[in-house]
């Protein structure tokens, strides 16, 4: 049954790729830093519904999205998390640096309105929280993984604070949203990204599963205003790690991680 669904979905989300670059090309190819319009973002969250479906995933969505100028922090296990995410969310994500540079996908992740930071460059933290900064005074959401890598999602690795600063100095809230892909051995053992696995490899194997259960949970919005941008990481992580790891005791082993970085 596994090669069977391969070899249904593997053609589908190709030419549904097809699909989303030639809309990007039609309604994006302008844009530079300009605000996504209406119709496009409507379109993209529509889009990556369809993604999802093809994938096999059935999303479960708990609490509310702030509105306007906020900064989404998310725990990270997989790139599966962006079109997860994507799927109810207007927002721009803050990727790598090197994504851009990637021929078509690129181009079109900066037409998406991706925000791109310089991993290890010098002064790469600061651009990009300038950047953000600018994003969410003119009242634009963004979302970043402050863990920096991917986790198995037994647990939530460190918040580093650096990039909650572009929150304390615009002054807009902070809304934790906790991701689990639950499964009956609490995890689903495919979606994590993480270790060696190449991407395309981590694809197919996910083409083979019969479905994938994913939840997201919107957790209270945190007042930023005032507020050290350690302390605003701290709070945040602790209200994910509270819903990621709310389950017995027994379940609660410590993740393996293994330094993969999203490919968006």
């Amino acid at each position: 049954m596994r090669t069977l669904r391969r070899l249904i979905r593997l053609p589908l989300l190709a030419v549904y790729v097809v699909y989303g670059a030639i809309l990007t090309l039609l309604l994006a190819w302008h844009r530079r830093d300009a605000p996504p319009s209406a119709r496009f973002t409507a379109i993209e969250r529509r889009w990556f519904r369809g993604l999802l479906k093809i994938l096999g995933v059935r999303l479960h969505v708990t609490g509310e999205p702030a509105r306007g100028g906020v900064l989404y922090v998310a725990n990270h296990i997989s790139w599966l998390d962006i079109p997860v995410i994507g799927a109810v969310l207007e927002t721009a994500f803050l990727s790598k640096q090197e994504v851009r540079r990637w021929p078509v996908v690129g181009w079109l992740a900066a037409r998406a309105g991706t925000l791109f930071i310089q991993r290890g460059g010098s002064n790469a933290a600061n651009a990009a929280t300038e950047a953000m900064t600018w994003r969410l005074a003119g009242n634009r959401p963004v979302l970043i993984f402050p863990e920096g890598t991917t986790s198995t999602g037994e647990t939530v690795l460190r918040f580093h604070p650096r990039l909650f600063g572009a929150a304390t100095l615009a002054e807009r809230p902070v809304q934790p949203v906790a991701l689990r892909y639950p499964h009956v051995e609490r995890i689903h053992p495919t979606a994590p990204f993480v270790g060696d696995t190449h991407l395309m490899r981590h694809v197919w194997d996910m083409l083979g599963e019969p479905e994938i259960e994913a939840e997201l949970d919107f957790l209270p919005p945190i007042p930023a205003a005032g507020m050290e941008r350690k302390a605003l990481a701290e709070q945040a992580r602790e209200a994910v790690k509270a819903v990621v790891e709310g389950r017995p005791e027994q379940d609660k082993e410590q993740s393996q991680v293994a330094g993969r970085k999203s490919p968006v």
